[in-house]
């Protein structure tokens, strides 16, 4: 798929609501972008690595060229939201979540993390695991987590609503499920049904899928969240936008990224 195609292309998943492919020198898509909030995703676009990194890969615990990966998060940092202070987790596919000031330097170990402040970016790094970006109505909190198997079956999504409840009840949050891999191309172990409900699992020529999109969007729907919107944008099966650890092995990454302004 060319750039040029995709500038023009405006991905609809729910009535009465657009997410954007932004066609710019760094290519993105946004959720929202107000006076008050920025939230999206990156694409492999736009970026400066080489190889199974190229381009966009912004990585830090990736095996690509340090100062490319660096490189790749100004360039990304300063399209999405120049005016903001990006900040990051080292993921480690738990169930642990923690709140962030803005002073917020050190890289904690944990898969999601919430904040009041203005002036914070914060970003998740993806490849085929899942993310999702909270806000309020009156954009007073924002929350972001790494939802892969493990995550989502120890209940990182469960937790982070959790956390959010301290601010607001869940009717009044929003949801942005990111790319992820599909249900169609996640192979996994029979151990998945014992962690997993039936319903999210599907047999396949003596496979067995597991369905972690709509796994992660139950969820949500069982916490009550106002408001969920849904990607549906699978990582394996584009690999001209997206990153994708199971179809390339060595791989790159994106990011999704929300703050408040």
């Amino acid at each position: 798929m060319h750039c040029e195609l995709c500038i023009q292309k405006t991905y609809i998943f729910e009535k009465k609501w657009k997410m954007q492919y932004k066609g710019c020198a760094v290519p993105y898509f946004e959720w929202i972008d107000t006076t008050q909030c920025v939230a999206g995703f990156s694409t492999r676009r736009g970026g400066v690595s080489q190889g199974v990194y190229a381009s966009m890969n912004v990585g830090l615990h990736s095996k690509d060229d340090h100062e490319l990966v660096v490189a790749n998060r100004k360039k990304l940092f300063s399209t999405v939201a120049q005016e903001l202070k990006p900040v990051n987790l080292h993921q480690i596919h738990s169930a642990d979540i923690i709140r962030v000031e803005k002073d917020y330097e050190k890289e904690v170990q944990a898969d999601g993390f919430y904040t009041t402040e203005r002036g914070v970016l914060l970003t998740i790094s993806i490849a085929d695991c899942g993310s999702v970006l909270f806000h309020d109505d009156d954009f007073t909190v924002v929350g972001a987590l790494h939802c892969g198997w493990r995550g989502t079956r120890d209940g990182v999504i469960q937790n982070m609503l959790r956390e959010l409840s301290q601010f607001v009840v869940p009717q009044k949050l929003s949801a942005y499920i990111g790319p992820m891999i599909s249900k169609e191309n996640y192979e996994v172990g029979p151990e998945f049904q014992e962690y997993f409900p039936t319903e999210f699992l599907t047999a396949r020529n003596n496979s067995l899928y597991l369905d972690l999109n709509g796994c992660v969007e139950a969820i949500l729907r069982e916490g009550n969240v106002g408001k969920i919107y849904n990607a549906q944008l699978d990582t394996f099966s584009n690999p001209d936008l997206f990153f994708s650890y199971r179809r390339d092995g060595q791989t790159g990454r994106m990011c999704s990224f929300i703050g408040l302004k």
